[in-house]
């Protein structure tokens, strides 16, 4: 498995803020060659980050898919940010910086700007909802879907 660190105000990995595309393009290939096998196609990783430039042509957004949990470690501060649960990375994370507290998203963004990092996921879903009424009938394969809703799905940086 690999391991992919998370650098606030730096970079993701290999891929760093202020980078050109085709520096990013160098990366993917590498991590490509090093880590996709016949299990995932050659654009498997290209799916996994999501980049923007400036004007200027240079890397001013980083974003991680947390489809890549199963094959990457993406670590922060030697945490797996995408196999902890939402709640616990929050905590953590906000005694390093804290987050916005006014984001208009809160509780699906989780914005922390002296470090250029934000958490995001497309729904909310926590410990407590567990023991709702709602939740014990949903059929299984409706419960494993909403539980999934307890981690993070993408991570970025910006600068």
């Amino acid at each position: 498995m690999g391991k992919i660190i998370i650098e606030p105000n730096i970079g993701i990995g290999t891929i760093k803020l202020g980078m050109s595309k085709t520096e990013v393009e160098d990366c993917l290939q590498a991590y490509t060659n090093k880590f996709c096998n016949s299990l995932h196609d050659g654009d498997y990783l290209q799916y996994a980050f999501k980049v923007e430039c400036d004007p200027n042509g240079r890397v001013n957004f980083i974003e991680a898919a947390s489809h890549i949990k199963d094959d990457f470690h993406c670590m922060l501060n030697g945490i797996d940010v995408f196999n902890i649960k939402a709640e616990e990375l929050i905590k953590i994370v906000d005694e390093l910086s804290p987050y916005d507290r006014q984001h208009p998203e809160l509780g699906w963004m989780y914005s922390f700007p002296k470090l250029g990092l934000k958490f995001w996921r497309s729904s909310i879903f926590n410990e407590k909802d567990t023991l709702e009424d709602w939740f014990k009938e949903m059929p299984p394969e409706n419960q494993e879907e909403e539980l999934r809703f307890q981690f993070f799905e993408t991570v970025s940086l910006s600068s």
